[in-house]
């Protein structure tokens, strides 16, 4: 069986062809984590699969001599800057291969549906789709300020503190895209006599997840009574937001606040400026691909540039303070009027 179903994703489309039974149960299970909507029409939708995922297929060797370099979660990538092959575990994801799909994913044997192999291949495949239609990845949360609409970008590695902030802002009432993951994109704008371009921040992953200190912390939380009884998964608790915060859900925004959290251990949080600079160094080592992938890297650099420009950023030296819903607010709510003033 072959089947093929176009997903609207950040203002685009992408069309996935599964070509056999296990491969469209992967795509149903991993892609219901993402904001991946299925298409209800065929009308305008894109014909040539940007995604191909096949099971016991044999795709080959790996041609020799090409550039080869460690990705994150386990696994080689290796590539010519043309074509490239990440390996995990024996299965293959092929991006940009002559004559082929966009991005090819050949899994070996079908692994179980909850294998964090499978979830790396698929969303390593998932990226590199997105990236050739200029929507780049990146790890952050985000919100909005409720009073001045100004978007809040938190980027930052497992671990920084940007859920807990992302948690506590959306439990005081700002709407939020997501917690951890999400995609930039730079689009014109179409106010009549301008031609500036903006960055634009789409949601990706649709669970928060939160740390048990977070939990312990939040009255908001523990009221929640349906949280208690949700397993924890690699030290957090995952839960879906769109029942439980009323300011709601929103599928874009137009950053001009990004911050970068760090956990320092002390008691209280100080927040410093960044020169553009700086917060493009920090974008950058938090984009392998915008380096890796030399096909998309100008446009993903582009992106992450034109963010620097039009967000005011600043580092957040993270004090168990945060771990107090008030004080995320606070410190947050000053980085917005600041840059407003700005």
């Amino acid at each position: 069986m072959t089947r093929r179903t176009t997903y609207h994703v950040a203002g685009g489309s992408l069309l996935v062809e599964a070509r056999d039974a296990w491969s469209a149960d992967a795509v149903d299970a991993l892609f219901a984590g993402w904001y991946l909507t299925p298409a209800d029409d065929a009308g305008g939708v894109p014909t040539a699969p940007a995604i191909v995922l096949e099971s016991g297929a044999a795709p080959g060797a790996i041609p020799s001599g090409l550039q080869a370099f460690d990705v994150a979660g386990g696994g080689t990538c290796y590539t010519d800057g043309r074509a490239s092959y990440i390996d995990i575990a024996g299965s293959i994801v092929a991006i940009g291969l002559p004559d082929r799909a966009d991005v090819e994913v050949w899994v070996d044997d079908p692994l179980p549906l909850e294998s964090p192999a499978l979830t790396r291949l698929v969303t390593y495949a998932l990226s590199a789709a997105l990236r050739q239609r200029r929507r780049f990845e990146l790890h952050s949360g985000a919100v909005i300020e409720p009073e001045s609409g100004t978007g809040v970008l938190i980027a930052g590695p497992s671990g920084s503190g940007k859920s807990t902030m992302a948690v506590h802002l959306a439990a005081a009432g700002w709407p939020f895209l997501t917690d951890d993951v999400l995609l930039l994109g730079v689009e014109g704008n179409d106010a009549p006599g301008t031609t500036t371009d903006g960055v634009t921040a789409w949601p990706l992953r649709r669970r928060f997840a939160i740390t048990p200190q977070t939990y312990a912390a939040s009255r908001f939380l523990q009221a929640r009574a349906a949280l208690e009884d949700l397993e924890v998964q690699e030290g957090k608790r995952p839960f879906t937001p769109h029942a439980m915060f009323a300011g709601g859900f929103r599928d874009r925004c137009r950053p001009g606040v990004l911050l970068f959290p760090e956990l320092t251990g002390e008691a209280r949080t100080a927040v410093a400026r960044l020169a553009a600079g700086e917060a493009m160094a920090r974008l950058i080592r938090m984009s392998p691909w915008s380096c890796y992938d030399r096909a998309t890297a100008p446009q993903h650099l582009a992106a992450l540039a034109a963010l620097t420009k039009q967000a005011v950023a600043y580092t957040v030296r993270a004090g168990r303070d945060l771990l107090e819903p008030s004080a995320s607010v606070d410190v947050v709510a000053g980085c917005v009027r600041e840059a407003g003033d700005r």
